[in-house]
């Protein structure tokens, strides 16, 4: 019974870590990252999935640009992440890093912020552009080859401030403003989709922090 026993408890860590080194994720990392976020997806406004942690099998692009934060020890201020998902099924990111230390950093951090949605088909490196203010964003991968995202703000009850979400089930923020897709497209191989008026959220002073599970 013992020998049993054993048997099952090397077999279960022999899995944990082949699948750590598959993901290339390490456990227990320590990460603290704050930047800007922004999404557009093929939801209806506003989209569950973010809200309640539905998967519903919409189409997602999203973008981070990070100002002081670090994964691991490894300072990835500067890095930008982008990724297309369908929740539920498959993930393709992309990183745009100074060197190869602060790419390996920031690609392991959003696998570990991304592999909730689905599976990680790959993880490359590519050229990101990001920019814009206050919910009017534009977000390029590769020169909108790859990815193109450009979004609006969706104003509340005072006509001055996005409609925001709170206590939602995000990784990375918990807070959401308000806004609309007014064009985005994704190609990557058999990967292909695109947006137009549907939703999209962001947050311009996103904070995450914790440890890689």
């Amino acid at each position: 019974m013992r020998t049993r026993y054993l048997s099952f408890v090397f077999m279960l860590i022999s899995g944990v870590i082949f699948l750590l080194s598959v993901t290339n994720v390490r456990a227990g990392e320590k990460y603290s990252v704050k930047g800007v976020f922004v999404e557009g997806c093929s939801c209806n406004i506003p989209c569950a999935c973010e809200l309640f942690g539905l998967e519903t099998g919409c189409h997602t692009v999203a973008a981070l640009s990070l100002s002081d934060s670090s994964y691991g020890g490894v300072d990835i201020t500067g890095a930008k992440i982008a990724y297309a998902t369908k929740p539920g099924e498959w993930v393709l990111i992309y990183v745009d890093a100074k060197d190869d230390k602060q790419k390996q950093a920031a690609t392991m951090f959003a696998k570990g912020a991304c592999g909730h949605y689905g599976k990680i088909e790959k993880a490359n490196s590519a050229k990101i552009e990001f920019s814009g203010k206050d919910g009017n964003y534009t977000v390029k991968v590769d020169g909108g080859k790859i990815l193109q995202l450009t979004t609006e703000p969706i104003l509340g009850g005072d006509n001055k401030t996005p409609v925001t979400h709170t206590n939602t089930k995000s990784k990375l923020t918990p807070v959401f403003m308000q806004g609309r897709v007014v064009s985005g497209n994704f190609s990557d191989g058999e990967r292909k989709f695109e947006l137009k008026g549907s939703n999209s959220y962001f947050n311009a002073n996103m904070h995450c922090e914790g440890s890689s599970e």
